[in-house]
């Protein structure tokens, strides 16, 4: 009896272990097409916002862009697949099949890189803190405007309090716009 527990354990931790390998080798092959593709999009107009490399039974490429003149069309996403697919193609820096999807990050866009913050200033964020970051109990969440990244330091504006949180402290967080003061706006 001791012996199956101690396999199911085994089993159990080189799970785990196997989910942060592909996890590491996901982040590391995002990372790689984000910089082989960063450039050539912007050429073509396109702010490449995101790359996601993930297994989903297959292994997927999201990659989220933005025309640099705002917006993304259907024809856009045809043109930048188009044109991510033919450097891929050339480049071939992913070892094995996946399928690749081109679209907007969509307005309430995921933040997670410094930059993804620094094109953020002035507009809404919800960040949801980790444990050790939380300033009040309780308050996991906070939504303010985003003031600027300072240092790895996020200054935002919640409730007319200047709040400053590192970047190490931040669990997730997103463009969170206020859909109905922008449609009182129009």
């Amino acid at each position: 009896m001791e012996d199956l527990e101690q396999d199911r354990e085994f089993g159990q931790d080189q799970e785990l272990e196997e989910e942060q390998e592909t996890g590491g080798l996901a982040e590391a092959m995002a990372d790689r097409v984000e910089a082989l593709l960063v450039e050539e999009l912007a050429h073509a107009g396109f702010r490449l916002m995101d790359v996601e490399y993930r297994q989903e039974g297959r292994w997927v490429l999201r990659l989220f862009m933005v025309r640099e003149s705002g917006g993304l069309t259907l024809d856009d996403c045809a043109a930048a697949s188009e044109l991510a697919s033919r450097l891929l193609d050339v480049a071939d820096p992913i070892p094995h099949e996946y399928g690749m999807e081109v679209s907007s990050p969509g307005i309430f866009r995921k933040l997670s890189k410094p930059r993804h913050f620094s094109q953020s200033i002035g507009q809404v964020i919800r960040v949801k803190l980790k444990e050790e970051a939380v300033l009040t109990p309780g308050h996991y969440v906070l939504r303010g405007e985003l003031s600027a990244l300072e240092d790895e330091t996020l200054v935002m504006v919640v409730e007319d309090e200047q709040i400053r949180i590192p970047l190490s402290g931040v669990k997730t967080a997103r463009l969170d716009p206020d859909l109905k003061a922008d449609l009182n706006r129009s």
